[in-house]
């Protein structure tokens, strides 16, 4: 998994045509889901929210985001997605909630209903991320392996004592005070509550699982997960985050572990044989730095694995320098 980022003010013109169309389009289809969901809320409902999604909306903008800013793979495991079209993954789902039990077994979290004046004391299902179905900060293609009852699916565990949020209390002080982009959206029927966005519900939810696109810093994934020689998959210091991603996506899987080995040896041969025709007088237009801006950026599958695997050879190489140091004195 490598962090991947996007800013779609950096579109060219003609892309972003295509982005502020299919914006409008998501903004049309969330105002129909939320308001589909008020109205069930202002029901008193005996049993939990369905909606029928517009799945066209996200898968459109799934195949877009595969092709131009995802270089054809799953953003979680880094496999090449070939031969099918893979998934549109919500990062947090859309229907349906589970998170991992202390016993191992697989929980449903409850929200509190609304009523007239705002919280009950009447507990549902928890609903889903229904208002982050469209938005494009939580869409991500996914391989039908990390996406499947075996992988991710409908799991999204948390690490803030399992409160999985919908509707939150917040001052209007507060949100005109934030950026534009990470504004949540006003509840119609209970002003003074809000949806929130991505950005905003990782600070209260503390989620497990990393997401790839446009992390914060400290959740960038690299920082949690390693992969060492052979492809190997290891949490970094015992990253509660890392361990949460290995065995939710199976990067232990073992065939997978030998994908990302033999992209580790393929990387090491490109890049020493591009080291090898770089002019030191002209380190500026060395073919390495190319190669290796285009592992940073994640355009090979398993670029990750590969940028891990530069560090053990630096590593190993510093030593023997060393040792050949001492053996010289």
């Amino acid at each position: 998994m490598i962090a991947i980022h996007f800013d779609p003010a950096n579109l060219d013109q003609e892309q972003k045509n295509w982005w502020t169309e299919w914006q409008l389009k998501s903004t049309a289809a969330t105002d129909r889901v939320i308001d589909a969901f008020e109205g069930w809320m202002s029901g008193k409902p005996t049993k939990a929210f369905q909606f029928d999604f517009q799945n066209e909306v996200w898968k459109k903008l799934k195949d877009w985001l595969l092709e131009k800013i995802f270089h054809n793979k799953c953003a979680y495991c880094e496999r090449e997605i070939s031969g099918y079209y893979g998934d549109a993954e919500h990062y947090r789902p859309k229907g349906a909630v589970k998170f991992l039990a202390a016993d191992g077994t697989f929980g449903e979290p409850q929200f509190q209903l609304f009523g007239k004046d705002g919280p009950s004391q009447t507990l549902q299902p928890h609903p889903g991320y229904f208002w982050l179905a469209y938005d494009w900060r939580n869409l991500i293609p996914a391989c039908v392996y990390c996406n499947s009852g075996e992988g991710k699916n409908e799991r999204f565990d948390l690490g803030n004592g399992r409160i999985h949020l919908v509707l939150v209390a917040l001052g209007a002080d507060k949100v005109v005070a934030m950026a534009v982009e990470e504004r949540p959206r006003e509840s119609k029927k209970w002003p003074g509550y809000y949806y929130l966005t991505p950005q905003l519900l990782d600070g209260r939810e503390n989620p497990l699982l990393l997401n790839p696109l446009n992390p914060a810093p400290d959740r960038d994934p690299r920082k949690h997960i390693r992969f060492g020689v052979r492809g190997i998959a290891a949490s970094v210091s015992g990253s509660p985050y890392g361990k949460n991603c290995i065995e939710t996506f199976q990067l232990r899987n073992e065939k997978l572990r030998q994908k990302r080995q033999k992209a580790q040896e393929t990387f090491r041969s490109e890049y020493y044989d591009a080291l090898r025709r770089t002019n030191p007088e002209d380190m500026v237009h060395s073919e390495a730095l190319v190669l290796l801006d285009q592992y940073n950026k994640g355009e090979y599958p398993f670029s990750a694995a590969a940028l891990d695997y530069l560090d053990v050879m630096r590593r190993m190489e510093a030593v023997m320098l060393q040792q050949l140091a001492g053996e010289e004195t």
